[in-house]
């Protein structure tokens, strides 16, 4: 008997000494996870891991990512509670009670790049509250995400006004980050400024993707907008946007699809509209190599100009491998509805670099490049186009002088809208794009064509003809 109750402490001691140091334990893994994930983040983007802290129950680590070419970087710190239960969050009052290998809570914030010069954003940032996310890191490795911006408001001393209902969304990382799944949604965002009007609502984007071949991620992603205003004279409604990408073959095809209720410039109105991109014939193996040694142009945290020339370089071998399998690009549809009338068109690229050598003579692209094109514009379209550079000659009369101050004064909307219709015949002549127009019934129509080098409009060579670069 006093053997088995020995034995009974013993084990109960084990048990004491695997329950104290199981957090200890998963600590380390936790260390391990989190650098995991920052490795995988890092093939896309610039991040540095500035300290990371560990704890027996707890740990926090901090960090910084900068994307290459955008001013600004966002700084994260997170405390991790270790598993299998995040004893210190209990202790808080807080009941999870679902075991996993580490809970993360971070805390993100926008930051300008030091040496940004741009006060908008300074300002943007300054009054964006930060965002919280919650991550649950499983046995498994798989990654579970909850994001929450709280709603925000600010007035600066300049006057500007900043509102933000906040933000919401998901990210969920499978397999290693074989598979993703994205959601976010911004109900309502404006900056009211002396100087500028932005106003967004109800944003939603979704995303969802498998990696396949050579570990390209085949999926889809939305993108959708009810509401975007730009000063109180433009208005977009209904912007939607989707992409999906799925293999064919050893290729790879994508179709883009942009579809907009409608836009309001000014008194004008237009939509709805709609275009539709579809690539075929893209190498899976050469998109993947291109991404990652994108992404590791991008992790370099280099000066932008440079970044910019090594992605040129990186962006001329892939247009070299991807000619090798006649790559194509078609817009299937285009579609944009005026008052008088609907602008429609198509257009078709080849490149076809199968037999040349690309890789060596960058210009033999131009040879290995062909294309046709059609495009029918409604007049009222047409005026569009031509009016602002009416109204800019107009407005240069004002400051040179040639218009007397009284004459200007006497330049109302009304006034502008006459001298826009009289003056419309003569620049529709001079223009360099509208003089190559054809009346074609109630509408203009042009076509393009490219062969061997030689652009031509409506059926006739350009003066210069492009191949003379490729001929070498």
């Amino acid at each position: 008997m006093k053997r088995i109750a020995t034995l009974i402490g013993i084990v109960v001691i084990l048990i004491i000494a695997a329950a104290a140091a199981a957090p200890f334990w998963f600590g380390m893994e936790a260390e391990k996870a989190y650098n995991n994930i920052v490795q995988q983040l890092g093939s896309s983007a610039a991040i540095s891991s500035k300290r990371y802290e560990r704890g027996w129950l707890s740990s926090t680590a901090e960090t910084t990512v900068a994307l290459s070419g955008s001013p600004v970087e966002f700084s994260m710190v997170h405390h991790i509670a270790h598993g299998p239960l995040p004893i210190d969050r209990l202790l808080q009052g807080d009941l999870v009670l679902t075991p996993a290998m580490a809970f993360i809570n971070s805390e993100i914030r926008l930051v300008p790049k030091r040496g940004s010069d741009q006060a908008w954003l300074k300002d943007f940032s300054k009054h964006l509250a930060a965002l919280n996310a919650d991550t649950v890191v499983q046995f498994n490795g798989n990654v579970d995400t909850t994001l929450n911006l709280p709603p925000s408001r600010d007035k600066g001393r300049d006057g500007t006004e900043f509102s933000s209902r906040g933000m919401n969304g998901s990210l969920a990382f499978r397999e290693g980050g074989q598979q993703v799944e994205v959601e976010l949604t911004v109900p309502a965002l404006s900056l009211k400024s002396p100087d500028s009007d932005f106003t967004l609502k109800n944003l939603v984007y979704r995303f969802s993707s498998n990696a396949g071949m050579a570990g390209y991620l085949f999926g889809n992603s939305t993108l959708q907008l009810s509401q975007l205003s730009i000063g109180p004279d433009f208005l977009v409604k209904g912007l939607r946007l989707t992409s999906k990408a799925k293999p064919a073959g050893a290729n790879v095809t994508a179709t883009v699809d942009y579809r907009i209720q409608g836009i309001k410039s000014g008194v004008d109105e237009y939509g709805p509209g709609q275009l539709t991109l579809v690539a075929r014939n893209l190498d899976a193996k050469a998109l993947q190599k291109f991404n990652q040694q994108y992404g590791q142009i991008a992790k370099r945290g280099l000066p932008q100009e440079q970044a910019s020339m090594m992605a040129a370089a990186e962006m001329m071998k892939l247009v070299a491998s991807l000619s090798k399998k006649a790559p194509e690009v078609e817009v299937t549809k285009l579609s944009f509805t005026t008052k008088e009338g609907e602008l429609t068109g198509n257009a078709k690229l080849v490149l076809d670099g199968s037999n040349l050598d690309i890789a060596t003579n960058p210009f033999l692209a131009l040879r290995a490049l062909r294309g046709d094109a059609e495009l029918s514009i409604p007049p009222s379209m047409v005026k569009a186009i031509l009016t602002p550079s009416i109204r800019r000659d107009v407005e240069s009369y004002t400051r040179t002088g040639a218009l007397s101050s009284s004459e200007a004064a006497k330049l109302t909307p009304e006034v502008m809208a006459r001298i826009v219709d009289k003056a419309y015949p003569q620049y529709l002549a001079r223009n360099s794009f509208t003089r190559m127009l054809v009346p074609a019934g109630p509408f203009y129509r042009i076509t393009a064509a490219f062969r061997d080098g030689t652009l031509l409009i409506n059926g006739r060579p350009l003066p210069q003809p492009l191949m003379q670069l490729s001929a070498s």
